[in-house]
């Protein structure tokens, strides 16, 4: 046991040593220190390019918008104030949007939060599960029954999103090369459907009675009760319509549907 709490005592060290800067290999091991030197940086220097590398990953608009020197130095912050609970690199930027609302040299761009969310809701529909789609046929085999019941949702790698910013439009902006038009008003609220189809991830904006009616839908409300919030938030909404247009574009899906 002694043994044991020595090893966890050195890799509690070792970890630290990583994340604070202050602390040299001097004061972690022993033996040349100037060795021990090169060595530990380049265990710090493998650290913080990963940390780089998975939020450009997943954010790759935010990094075009704020500049690479200034990305550098916001990757090596989050890291060694959030850093993450999982060993999946993939997971690591979850928490980037919440830690940029308090991040104070962002303070003058606010709508930098929410363009970090709308990118790890892209991020995150392009890892999703696959899963089949729900087809026409299959709906009708169903039967009414299925319209009322709670077996209809979302399909996984489908998301809703909406901030109080044109973050939308600054996302489509920097999808082509040279970066297409901007928003005039970034000050323009935007709701959106986060969309994967194959292997590309796409987002639409959405009028008000589609989202009332897929929002009711990822709420966990049944398909006839999520048509009928669509309606009242607009009567001039159809619901047969959005219902077929929904499953042409693959976006529905079966509680036990996932391959």
């Amino acid at each position: 046991m002694t043994d044991l709490v020595r090893e966890d005592a050195l890799l509690d060290l070792f970890g630290n040593g990583l994340l604070d800067p202050r602390l040299t290999p001097a004061d972690l091991f022993q033996g040349d220190g100037d060795r021990n030197a090169r060595r530990f940086a380049l265990y710090r220097g493998n650290l913080t390019a990963n940390w780089e590398r998975s939020l450009a990953n997943a954010h790759p608009v935010l990094q075009q918008m704020v500049g690479d020197e200034f990305f550098t130095g916001l990757a090596r912050d989050y890291g060694r104030q959030v850093g993450s609970a999982s060993g999946d690199l993939n997971e690591f930027g979850g928490a980037l949007a919440d830690f940029l609302t308090n991040f104070p040299p962002i303070a003058p761009y606010p709508y930098l939060p929410d363009l970090a969310r709308l990118e790890w809701a892209v991020h995150r529909a392009y890892y999703a599960a696959e899963e089949a789609p729900l087809s026409a046929e299959v709906l009708a085999h169903l039967g009414a029954a299925a319209l009322e019941g709670d077996r209809i949702r979302l399909r996984s790698g489908h998301s809703l999103f909406r901030a109080p910013w044109a973050v939308d439009t600054l996302w489509h902006a920097h999808q082509t090369d040279p970066i297409g038009p901007l928003p005039a008003d970034l000050a323009a609220p935007c709701r959106v459907l986060v969309a994967r189809s194959t292997w590309r991830v796409t987002i639409r904006s959405l009028g008000v009675a589609e989202w009332a009616a897929l929002a009711s839908l990822a709420g966990a409300q049944p398909l006839a009760a999520a048509l009928e919030a669509g309606f009242d938030a607009d009567p001039e909404f159809d619901p047969g319509a959005a219902l077929q247009a929904w499953l042409g574009a693959g976006l529905l899906s079966l509680t036990d549907s996932r391959t």
